[in-house]
């Protein structure tokens, strides 16, 4: 990985950043699969239920399109849904990704023919403080570069933070998910340009209960 990865990764403030929830699960990596998984629908709310009924769990498809672009060419292709055996969440990752364990609490999705294009995926408990984490990531990303820049992505009901240093660009986005929020920081390069693509995998994501 790269250098700014570990930089990044060791100044991250882990008090309100790290969701408290431990549970892990199974890394499965989904076959392809054309029709729905079907699965019997418990009763219950999707907020829960007290006296032990049951949740009701969404059903998710094995695969799904993605699309997105890659220096400034659209792309369509088919994603496979991942569990993180590190973290509560699955999601959507396209064939030429992987996605592993990084520390507890972070997890990073890369390239598999490059593993310096990256993205981490840190979740975040349901209570954070956005002020405070906006002021966490403008600061890691000024010790880069001084000069912070809106990455002009599509982030729908979030903030990203961008820096460039030489052909090496670092963006953070913030997804503020009332059900999931999340903290990504991308790696990526100027002739490489995955930006889209990881965050098209990224809005996937589901937390688990």
């Amino acid at each position: 990985m790269r250098k700014w990865t570990q930089y990044i990764g060791g100044a991250t403030m882990a008090a309100f950043l790290l969701t408290g929830c431990g549970t892990t699960t199974d890394d499965k990596t989904a076959e392809p699969q054309k029709a729905p998984v079907k699965e019997e629908n418990k009763g219950g709310s999707t907020n829960g239920a007290d006296n032990g009924s049951e949740e009701t769990k969404k059903v998710r498809l094995m695969e799904q399109n993605l699309q997105y672009t890659i220096n400034g060419e659209g792309k369509e292709e088919t994603a496979f849904l991942k569990n993180s055996d590190n973290q509560p969440f699955s999601l959507y990752v396209l064939q030429q990704f992987e996605l592993t364990a990084e520390e507890p609490g972070k997890d990073i999705l890369f390239l598999s023919d490059d593993d310096s294009v990256s993205m981490r995926i840190e979740l975040l408990a349901d209570d954070v403080k956005w002020d405070e984490v906006e002021a966490n990531v403008q600061t890691q990303l000024k010790s880069i570069s001084e000069k912070i820049e809106d990455p002009a992505l599509n982030i729908d009901n979030g903030s990203g933070y961008e820096v460039v240093n030489g052909d090496e660009v670092v963006t953070s986005v913030l997804l503020k998910d009332e059900k999931a929020p999340v903290r990504l920081t991308m790696f990526t390069k100027k002739d490489t340009d995955y930006r889209d693509a990881f965050l098209e995998m990224a809005k996937t994501l589901m937390k688990e209960s």
